[in-house]
């Protein structure tokens, strides 16, 4: 979906959280049998999963996912892809919003003990307006913008960006590239999930930012240390050609130094 799309529709549509509520129903399948903390866990990895693997194949993923589900009984099993139905319907008609943020702390699934107390949306839209300079000008000189939220969450900084970004007239979904990392593994994939269904093109890394720092060039962070998550969005076109043009500079650089 366009970002002047949303703007037009989602975001001005009538707010309403039913499809919360249904997937509040939907967990109440599982606690007689199940704790509610791993379920949660659970449903993350299968939709980050469901997004990832068509765009980037990674066994080790799939063969997680397959340990995973066999926890479950079969009609427990079937549930799960309605779950990510009634997430993808929440997105789709309240639009820009931190709703597995706001979701999991209702439910008493945060860690208090590192201080997991995620920002509310409003609070962090306000954030983004009074901070934020308008990119515009960046975006002409450099082509895009990135923006990285080392301690991320469930990502509601970088929603309200990309939300921010719309007020300023600014296409979020091909001019800005979204960075996130966190070393909760369970809040970094709700970031992924939200970031992907959200449009937006950009990555988030699994791990500690101090011992486990993003290397490499934004456009294309070195993986071989770093669980990364890259959104649908990452392999668009535009970001596609921008990763070829920076190969190509690269080389070009190094064939210069050589002459040298």
């Amino acid at each position: 979906m366009r970002g002047e799309d949303l703007r037009k529709g989602v975001i001005t549509r009538k707010v309403s959280q039913e499809h919360r509520a249904a997937l509040m129903k939907l967990f109440e399948k599982f606690r007689h049998q199940f704790d509610v903390w791993q379920v949660w866990d659970d449903l993350m990895y299968f939709c980050a999963a469901a997004l990832a693997q068509p765009c980037q194949w990674v066994q080790a993923r799939e063969d997680e996912y397959l340990r995973r589900i066999k926890r479950y009984p079969k009609d427990l099993q079937e549930l799960f892809p309605t779950m990510f139905a009634e997430i993808v319907l929440a997105f789709e008609w309240e639009g820009f919003a931190d709703i597995l943020g706001s979701m999991y702390m209702e439910m008493g699934l945060g860690n208090h003990r590192r201080g997991q107390y995620f920002t509310p949306y409003e609070v962090a839209l306000m954030m983004a307006k009074v901070a934020g300079e308008n990119p515009t000008e960046q975006i002409k000189e450099s082509g895009y913008i990135s923006i990285n939220d080392c301690a991320c969450g469930s990502g509601v900084m970088l929603i309200a960006f990309a939300q921010n970004a719309i007020d300023c007239g600014v296409n979020y979904q091909t001019d800005v590239l979204f960075v996130g990392q966190d070393v909760d593994a369970v809040v970094a994939r709700m970031c992924f999930i939200q970031l992907s269904l959200l449009g937006c093109a950009g990555y988030v890394i699994i791990g500690n930012t101090f011992t486990q720092p993003a290397l490499g060039h934004v456009l294309m962070p070195s993986t071989s240390d770093s669980d990364v998550w890259f959104t649908p969005m990452y392999f668009r076109r535009e970001w596609e050609w921008r990763r070829v043009w920076l190969q190509v500079g690269r080389l070009m650089d190094a064939v210069k130094s050589e002459k040298l």
